[in-house]
């Protein structure tokens, strides 16, 4: 049976001004490539998103959790996307997928989200990204390699691309600077942290600076990401 691979949902607006509730569709179209069944995770609050910032966003009622639940345990992984913002949901579906031991693979903005839940935990309204400046440009509109990532010895990331440097893309105005019980699996030429992993070895959670999705076409290291991801959700099965 195919996995089902919960993708935790982003907002945005469209030309019209109308706002949406979506995923991806390199991240969809990815999980489907790799075998999987996609399951947009959606936020259960009767508001929209677009209107309201992150912080002011009123915080779950035990309804709201409860129905949110039904979601990620219908999922047999879950993918935490890019993007410019995350709200409490995101937090709460990555604590209730991390308790039940569920593989996580968190990208960008969804890689500051993990590492945020391991530094601060229990306050939603802290934050520890910080604003990138350094003199390598993080945020470019090219889809393709951009820098090169360095990746430690003894890590599940090196494990699973088998190459110490590998180049990547790149498109982030702020990146997280520190770790607690995670580990810092990759810098960047400039030492910014490029992943953050769960040292424990029964429980798969990663975290990519970069935008594998993207890369799935022509990027072995990519697929590799994405193939070792899909394979620990069989696993759990």
């Amino acid at each position: 049976m195919k996995p089902i691979i919960g993708i935790v949902a982003r907002t945005t607006s469209d030309s019209d001004h109308d706002n949406l509730v979506g995923m991806f569709e390199k991240i969809r179209i990815g999980v489907i490539k790799k075998g999987g069944i996609p399951l947009l995770i959606t936020p259960p609050q009767l508001l929209e998103y677009e209107n309201v910032r992150p912080k002011e966003v009123p915080r779950l009622t035990s309804e709201e959790q409860s129905d949110l639940k039904v979601l990620i345990d219908l999922c047999d992984g879950i993918i935490f996307p890019g993007g410019y913002k995350w709200y409490e949901y995101d937090e709460f579906v990555y604590d209730h997928a991390y308790h039940k031991k569920m593989p996580i693979l968190g990208i960008c903005a969804g890689m500051q989200m993990i590492g945020k839940m391991d530094v601060i935990k229990d306050d939603y309204a802290l934050d520890i990204t910080v604003k990138n400046e350094t003199k390598l440009n993080h945020h470019q509109r090219e889809r393709d390699y951009v820098h090169n990532v360095h990746i430690l010895e003894h890590t599940l990331l090196r494990k699973i691309v088998g190459s110490e440097t590998i180049k990547v893309n790149s498109r982030h105005n702020y990146h997280i600077n520190n770790v607690n019980d995670f580990i810092v699996s990759a810098y960047s030429d400039d030492g910014l942290i490029e992943a953050i992993e769960d040292p424990h070895v029964d429980q798969f959670v990663l975290g990519v600076q970069w935008h594998p999705e993207t890369m799935i076409d022509y990027d072995e290291n990519a697929n590799k990401i994405f193939d070792y991801f899909m394979n620990e959700t069989l696993n759990k099965k």
